[in-house]
């Protein structure tokens, strides 16, 4: 075994689903909040679908320690049961007396019946959770649709989370099934990992077990992860087998020769073509030739219309149409220029707020922001918003600034606007491009010139951002711990550079430090505050909302 010659506690990789090995990356962060967001709201069915072997049980696993009290769970393993085992299997995780041998669904379901309506009496939710719900014959589907049939006014006594394969979507497309795929109120499709993700994913399992010595080359990872295409379960294989083949030889670390040693092993003559044609599902390939073909044909019109010379623009009368080719009528072109007048005479906020209900005191703009974040924030059931990010290791920094500040920070955040005598409201800033902004203000998403918005803004700002583990404020010379190590991984991980990381902030890693912060146009002070911290971010972590991102 080669725990002790790499001194670690634990295997890394291994392929039970042990939620303190799971590695929150945003996609496995929105996962497990759209499932909390399914069983907090209680409206019948939550899906969360995922290729073999990226990591669904152990998303469920890892919510199973994040249920509130109140509830109570049926956790059914074995689906390829029929209706009447099925009843009984959940009777059984619910602790539900029924006579011995019981052949009836109707005693089974009136026995279950009773406990849901004794659960709701005493205020506890109840959930069924079935894994790998693609063996699932329809009509047993149906007969759990039947189930959430009991409901109070405001919600439903069963709560109900399907977790499977890529079929299963398939599965609840079909006619019969339309019903129970109407009561779906949340979903996720759980992909694998991309490249930055599966170093951050190896480097966290190896940490967990014990050691923050890097223990394999960069090259060795991105070998892997073309072969494997990031599916966490051929990752945790092959590194485990890989780990043993490196203490074999006595090597401090895996060479690439190494890992693709590894990956023969257990993935034979499996190719990494033939990981793609797994991962996408049947529908994938037709449904990208239909949308490839939408967009070049909208590509098309919009360029024709672009390549049209400004000065005959100018003078030629507008010529749009509902229909390609087809101008408007002159009834049409006199209601347009009519709209232009009637928007010109409104006041910059009815033109920021148009039909859109006052935001005071900004929790609709935190919902919208919490979306770009990939989260789904309730304000009446979550709470603050600032309290609801820290749940997710996002972090709130109230201030007041201005556009160029903003600029710099690169995320977008929620801003305060004054509106005179009728008060103040809240917006948030999706994207900045020149002077231009895009402010989106309830479902709408308007653009404005930076000018005529700084007559209304009052400055203030929310930004939320991510900061590193055991961050508690600038990180600097002389300091040691999780916030130190994070900076010298990252530092290594942005130079291609294989040294151990470290958790002390010496000399070396303060040059380092401020060569980063040089070649990025920050005040290289050698400390790293917010401003570094969010530059690192953006170029280290996939799936963060930028401002540029939304242009």
């Amino acid at each position: 075994m080669y725990l002790e010659h790499f001194s670690l506690k634990e295997r890394p990789f291994s392929i039970s689903p042990d939620p303190r090995f799971l590695f929150m990356s945003n996609r496995y962060r929105e996962a497990l909040s759209h499932l909390i967001y399914g069983v907090k709201e209680g409206g019948g069915f939550v899906l969360l679908t995922g290729e073999v072997g990226t990591g669904k049980t152990t998303i469920c696993r890892c919510l199973l320690q994040q249920l509130p009290e109140n509830t109570r769970l049926a956790f059914v393993l074995n689906p390829k049961l029929n209706s009447l085992e099925l009843l009984a299997t959940i009777c059984d995780e619910l602790g539900v007396m029924y006579p011995e041998n019981c052949q009836s669904l109707k005693i089974l379901t009136d026995k279950l019946t009773e406990h849901l309506v004794e659960s709701y009496k005493q205020n506890l939710t109840v959930v069924v959770m079935i894994d790998e719900a693609q063996n699932l014959e329809t009509e047993v589907l149906e007969q759990i649709r039947l189930l959430t049939n009991l409901e109070t006014h405001q919600k439903k006594l069963l709560q109900i989370i399907l977790v499977g394969q890529p079929e299963l979507q398939e599965k609840l497309a079909q006619r019969e099934l339309r019903q129970l795929a109407q009561r779906i109120t949340a979903r996720y499709h759980l992909r694998p990992l991309n490249l930055k993700e599966t170093i951050a994913y190896i480097l966290h399992r190896t940490r967990i077990a014990g050691t923050r010595k890097p223990l394999f080359s960069r090259q060795s990872i991105e070998y892997l992860h073309k072969k494997t295409q990031g599916i966490p379960r051929l990752i945790n294989t092959i590194c485990d087998r890989a780990l043993a083949g490196a203490a074999s030889r006595h090597k401090k670390h895996v060479e690439k020769s190494i890992m693709a040693e590894a990956v023969k092993e257990i993935m034979g003559d499996f190719s990494s073509q033939d990981t793609a044609e797994i991962i996408a599902p049947n529908w994938f390939k037709p449904a990208a030739i239909v949308f490839s073909a939408l967009v070049l044909l909208a590509s098309a019109y919009w360029l024709g219309g672009k390549n049209v010379p400004s000065s005959t623009a100018s003078q030629a009368p507008i010529q749009s149409s509902n229909v390609i080719g087809e101008p408007i009528s002159q009834d049409s072109q006199q209601a347009v220029e009519l709209q232009d007048e009637v928007s010109q005479g409104q006041s910059l906020v009815e033109r920021l707020v148009g039909n859109q209900p006052w935001d005071h005191n900004g929790k609709i703009a935190f919902k919208n922001l919490f979306k770009l974040w990939q989260l789904e924030y309730s304000p009446l059931t979550q709470g603050e918003p600032c309290s609801f990010a820290a749940n997710y290791g996002l972090n709130c920094n109230s201030s007041r600034g201005n556009w160029q500040q903003l600029r710099e920070f690169n995320r977008p955040v929620v801003l305060k606007f004054s509106a005179g005598l009728q008060g103040e409201f809240w917006g948030m800033l999706k994207s900045l491009q020149g002077t231009k902004a895009s402010i989106m203000i309830g479902d709408k998403v308007r653009d404005f010139g930076l000018g005529e918005l700084s007559t209304i803004w009052t400055g203030q700002y929310i930004l939320l951002w991510q900061a590193p583990e055991g961050y508690q404020g600038d990180i600097k010379f002389g300091d040691s711990g999780d916030a130190v190590y994070w900076l010298s991984q990252s530092l290594n991980w942005l130079n291609q550079n294989e040294n151990n990381p470290q958790d002390v902030f010496d000399q070396s890693l303060k040059s380092a430090l401020m060569d980063f912060q040089s070649q990025r146009d920050i005040e290289a002070d050698g400390i790293a505050g917010m401003q570094t911290i969010l530059k690192m971010n953006a170029e280290t972590i996939v799936g963060i909302p930028l401002l540029t991102q939304f242009n």
